[in-house]
């Protein structure tokens, strides 16, 4: 069999077996993250470590002792509700003027300017203006969370639509659809898989900040127990904290993913693409 054969021959295979190869990189992935917990743990326990970074032993029974002190559900309750909150807001208003500016040159240009001047700033940085007019309190948290998720699907929800195979604009036409119609069932679907990747981002980015507005002014959440743990020397509650930042942000990412495959048929999941 020729090269070019071969490598057909391979590709076909793959293509014929799609659940093997997401089980062999689930494989790689999972004894790859085995390897460094457990370099990890053998370096600790060889005290090569400073005495400030504990192993992934120390740190799962930390993350168990907060959680049976009730301290865990205790912060992580305030904050799933300012970052679910503030990202919901932020990615639905950005997919649906991310959508519209795609499909209209008069809305992009309207929103041009303002999105390069105001995208670069952190916006962190907002927080205390905000906090000036509301105080820090949840509704400024969930602002500044919104406004950040905004513009990762804002972007890609447009690009989407501006990419948009310009034949099937065409045919919808020349069916005599409306473009309220052509909107809806064709620009939102064939704009979604990338919209998609868009949302995922913005859910990322909604964690991010949701643990940055947090550790200022008085607060309550995971990101108040993780500075309150740094400044009491807790270091054990600081790492259990961060692990339970991270499994937020898993646990959400995948019920998204779960949510847009019921929602979308199984035939997005949003995780291809570029953000």
């Amino acid at each position: 069999m020729s090269t070019s054969g071969s490598m057909a021959a391979q590709l076909m295979r793959r293509q014929s077996f799609p659940g093997a190869s997401r089980e062999r990189t689930w494989l790689i992935s999972s004894l790859f993250t085995m390897f460094v917990l457990a370099a990890w743990e053998a370096l600790a326990m060889a005290g090569v470590l400073p005495a400030y970074i504990y192993g992934p032993i120390e740190i799962a029974r930390a993350f168990v002792e907060l959680a049976r002190g009730g301290d865990l559900a205790a912060q992580t309750g305030p904050s799933l509700y300012r970052a679910l909150s503030g990202f919901f807001i932020g990615s639905a208003i950005g997919v649906m003027l991310g959508l519209l500016a795609g499909v209209s040159r008069v809305f992009r240009d309207l929103f041009d300017l303002t999105q390069s001047f105001t995208h670069p700033i952190p916006k962190i940085a907002l927080f205390p203006a905000i906090a000036v007019l509301l105080g820090f309190t949840d509704k400024s948290r969930i602002l500044v969370i919104a406004i950040s998720a905004f513009y990762p699907s804002y972007l890609n929800a447009m690009n989407g639509a501006l990419g948009i195979n310009a034949r099937l604009l065409w045919v919808a036409r020349n069916a005599g659809a409306s473009k309220l119609r052509t909107f809806f069932q064709v620009v939102v679907p064939a704009a979604m898989p990338r919209a998609l990747v868009g949302v995922r981002i913005s859910l990322m980015i909604s964690f991010v900040l949701m643990v940055a507005t947090e550790v200022v002014g008085h607060s309550n959440g995971l990101g108040a127990g993780l500075m309150e743990a740094y400044r009491d020397g807790e270091y054990g509650a600081m790492y259990a904290g961060i692990v339970a930042v991270a499994l937020c942000g898993v646990v959400s990412n995948a019920v998204l993913q779960l949510v847009v495959r019921a929602l979308s048929g199984g035939r997005h999941a949003g995780g291809g693409g570029h953000g």
